[in-house]
């Protein structure tokens, strides 16, 4: 365990645990999408099913995952610190674990399996001291991260620990399964960490259920078909880091999409992704939106992610990588080309959000209409223009604090011109992937 000895070394151990957890949930959606789900792909259907479940726990340690990033974001503003959503890119060797256990996205596999379980497992470290100016963070697990920042939570003053807005606190339930955990004490902040740790890697007495047991489950029950079936392959054949370019804060570099048409999908993914960052900082951020306002904000963000990114996630991996690498498929980069971050002033965040849609929107659009394009592309598009016109709506009346009715007036000058090529779905229309949604006209 590190010891952590002032508000700037807790800030800084924050913001190392959200991008772990914005870190790790990206590398369990990645293997998730590389599953296969058809028999046409090579498996029998009973190793369909042993797939499907395989699937559905890694989503869901996904989807735990996002709740704890935004427990993490609740714990930073109750200090003084600020909602984090930042990263650095794929590949990384030893930035945030040691090198056995690289920030690398990589098919679903044996493999990749026992990576998962070192990033989860419980094991306690020796206590390292700071100096005066805050130190360096290092640990080896998950849980010793956490640990050291709970020990903070104890130790410093409480009295002047607490100086977020209480308000300021997300405590809704996302969906069924992610519930974020308000800090406004230290008791409240000890059960928050706790919340993490346990759905993480477990605690002695209860590991069942943790992320840890998890992946321990699932690799024994992989283990046990290959030596059932050697042959059998769960995932599709997917690059390992595919990415569109290089990036400077990722040495190690990744693989670089050669085909054209699928470079043009991985970036629109990736910007789409960026897009979903920026709705959560501007809702974290707490600025002067109405309740209205800020649900639909809530609602627009969690669309992104089960509309846009999930999707396109999973069309990536049936897409070829080219150029030099014949046979293997691409997949989501979670690549991050700039700064995610809003504006501080509430009408320019949401400006840039809504416009970044619309470009979003008809850039999918565009690529739907190519030779042969997945279908699934169309639906993307078609959820990236509802969301947008949802948020423009939602801004019509201004903001409590200075409204400017004329924001939804410029929003609409954005949107993109259609050509008749987007039908509008409603808002009872699903946005979940794979299934079609619902017009105006009810066709």
């Amino acid at each position: 365990m590190i010891e952590i000895n002032s508000r700037e070394e807790l800030i800084n151990a924050l913001a190392e645990a959200a991008e772990l957890e914005h870190g790790l949930l990206c590398q369990y959606v990645f293997a998730a999408s590389t599953l296969k789900q058809h028999v046409e792909e090579g498996v029998t259907w009973p190793q369909t099913e042993l797939i499907r479940g395989w699937k559905r726990a890694l989503l869901t340690v996904a989807r735990q995952e996002m709740a704890h990033l935004g427990t993490v974001c609740n714990l930073l503003t109750a200090v003084g610190g600020a909602p984090h959503f930042m990263r650095l890119n794929f590949p990384q060797s030893a930035s945030y674990f040691p090198a056995d256990a690289p920030f690398t996205l990589r098919p679903f596999s044996e493999a990749t399996l026992r990576r998962f379980m070192r990033f989860e497992e419980p094991e306690p470290q020796a206590i390292r001291a700071f100096a005066i100016a805050p130190g360096p963070i290092s640990y080896q697990h998950v849980g010793e991260l956490y640990r050291s920042i709970e020990h903070a939570f104890g130790s410093l003053d409480e009295r002047t620990l607490f100086i977020g807005p209480v308000a300021d606190q997300d405590d809704n339930e996302w969906s069924r399964g992610l519930h974020l955990w308000p800090v406004r004490d230290r008791a409240s902040a000890h059960k928050a960490i706790e919340f993490i740790i346990r759905e993480g890697e477990g605690i002695p007495q209860h590991r069942q259920g943790s992320h840890y047991q998890t992946f321990v489950d699932a690799h024994a029950a992989l283990v046990a078909e290959l030596a059932s079936d050697p042959s059998f392959a769960p995932a599709r054949p997917v690059a390992v880091d595919p990415v569109t370019r290089q990036h400077r804060d990722a040495p190690l570099g990744g693989t670089v999409i050669g085909d054209p048409r699928t470079r043009e999908v991985a970036e629109w993914f990736s910007v789409s992704y960026e897009t979903t960052l920026m709705m959560l900082g501007q809702f974290y951020s707490f600025g002067p939106e109405t309740p209205a306002q800020r649900e639909e904000l809530r609602q627009a963000a969690r669309e992104m992610m089960s509309g846009v990114v999930r999707p396109l996630a999973e069309v990536l991996t049936q897409l070829p990588m080219g150029g030099d690498h014949p046979g293997l498929n691409a997949g989501p980069g979670f690549e991050l080309y700039g700064d995610v971050h809003v504006s501080p002033h509430p009408e320019n965040a949401w400006y840039v959000i809504l416009e970044r849609l619309a470009v979003e929107s008809e850039q999918g659009l565009t690529l739907a209409m190519e030779p042969d394009a997945h279908p699934r592309i169309q639906l993307c598009a078609e959820n990236l223009g509802r969301i947008g016109d949802n948020l423009t709506r939602a801004i019509e009346g201004g903001f409590p604090t200075g409204p400017s009715p004329g924001l939804a007036r410029k929003a609409s000058l954005v949107r993109p011109a259609t050509d008749g090529r987007l039908q509008r779905p409603t808002r009872t229309a699903t946005a979940r992937y794979g299934t079609a949604a619902r017009t105006e006209n009810g066709s």
